[in-house]
């Protein structure tokens, strides 16, 4: 398959080299925050599940960062992330945002991360530069619930 062609594969191109990655957004992060539409590539086929297909399967990734620098998430997602549910501390450096969940303090997840039109995006990828995970999240009102 010819990445160059995929249409995704050229917005995530163009994501990366955009000077928006390197802004300080970090004072935007607090608050809560919905996975909406994901991104991952095992295997090295570009894989994309969009907010009706996760509902469908049952994926979610939903995800509070309070002021103080700890957060909670509830988490259920075919990707080695965390565990389905719990809580941590998360801190930002450049353009890179970096969870260490409680029930395993040893294990940090850094993930780059932006922001565009409102909706937080964030992406990790392996060690052979695939796309472990890009996920775009979008704030929730302060009625919903994590």
């Amino acid at each position: 398959m010819n990445l160059t062609r995929n249409p995704v594969f050229v917005s995530l191109l163009r994501w990366l080299a955009s000077t928006e990655m390197f802004a300080r957004p970090a004072k935007q992060l607090p608050g809560k925050w919905r996975l909406f539409e994901f991104y991952t590539e095992p295997e090295g086929q570009l894989k994309n599940l969009k907010e009706e297909a996760m509902k469908k399967k049952g994926y979610h990734w939903e995800i509070e960062f309070e002021g103080r620098g700890r957060f909670q998430y509830h988490l259920n997602l075919p990707i080695r992330l965390f565990n389905l549910a719990g809580f941590g501390t998360w801190h930002t450096s450049r353009n890179f945002i970096v969870l260490s969940p409680s029930e395993n303090p040893g294990m940090t997840e850094e993930f780059q991360y932006a922001f565009e039109n409102g909706n937080l995006k964030i992406l990790k990828k392996e060690a052979d530069g695939r796309i472990l995970f890009f996920g775009f999240f979008r704030r929730l009102d302060v009625k919903d619930k994590l």
